[in-house]
């Protein structure tokens, strides 16, 4: 995604958004209020409180996605609308969607969404005909469309809120496991707490850890790490 000043660790914050007292949108990969589980304790309650909320499937794909990522799509324009004229062409739209981690698109697929919400450019006009020459199109092919703030914002939002919330917890993973053991160690959360500055005891490190270390491997794994976020 763009960096924007954020702190790395699932967009910013403090130790407390994964405590549950964050305020973070329901797609991004921090914890906030809910019920706790049955019988966890406090410290492990700081690790793992809430779930994410399902949002409504009909709903604007923008309504879904989280103050961060409206705030990442809008950066991405910005930076990718090399003129300031508030629209972006076709390159442009590519280079701003791989920046917020869309990469893998197809171009077909990418052309499908940009003519979606482009717009021909401004004075466009079929280009004049040709004696012994194939007629010119006589509408604007995607080198001639513009895509506006509000159509990127759509686009961007329809595919954020599309993506499984699982990928983004697992990169958030990533970013813990130091050195690509395959699970989250007391040494890791307590290297994160370090880089965001906060004071949390070192007994509540271990806590966290432990209550979801639900194999007893001496950390916590791929798998336990999503479930402690993601509604089951």
């Amino acid at each position: 995604m763009m960096a924007s000043g954020r702190n790395n660790y699932a967009g910013g914050g403090s130790i407390n958004d994964f405590a549950g007292t964050g305020s973070r949108g329901a797609d991004a990969p921090m914890m906030h209020s809910a019920t706790h589980r049955p019988g966890a304790s406090r410290s492990g309650a700081r690790f793992s409180t809430a779930v994410r909320n399902n949002p409504d499937q009909h709903a604007d794909p923008w309504d879904q996605i989280s103050d961060e990522h409206r705030g990442e799509i809008n950066d991405c324009f910005q930076l990718f609308d090399m003129n300031k004229d508030e629209h972006i062409d076709f390159s442009e739209f590519r280079y701003a969607l791989q920046a917020l981690g869309f990469s893998s698109l197809s171009r077909p697929d990418l052309i499908t969404a940009f003519r979606s919400r482009a717009r021909p450019k401004a004075g466009w006009t079929p280009l004049p005909p040709i004696t012994g020459q194939p007629a010119p199109a006589s509408t604007p092919g995607v080198v001639d469309l513009r895509l506006s703030r509000d159509g990127f914002q759509a686009v961007a939002a329809g595919y954020i809120a599309a993506r499984d919330p699982r990928e983004e917890l697992l990169k958030t993973f990533l970013l813990f496991d130091k050195g690509g053991k395959g699970m989250v160690t007391v040494d890791d959360l307590r290297g994160v707490v370090k880089e965001l500055g906060e004071d949390v005891p070192d007994h509540e490190i271990r806590s966290m850890v432990e209550q979801f270390d639900v194999e007893g491997r001496g950390g916590v794994s791929r798998e336990e790490f999503v479930g402690i976020f993601v509604d089951r």
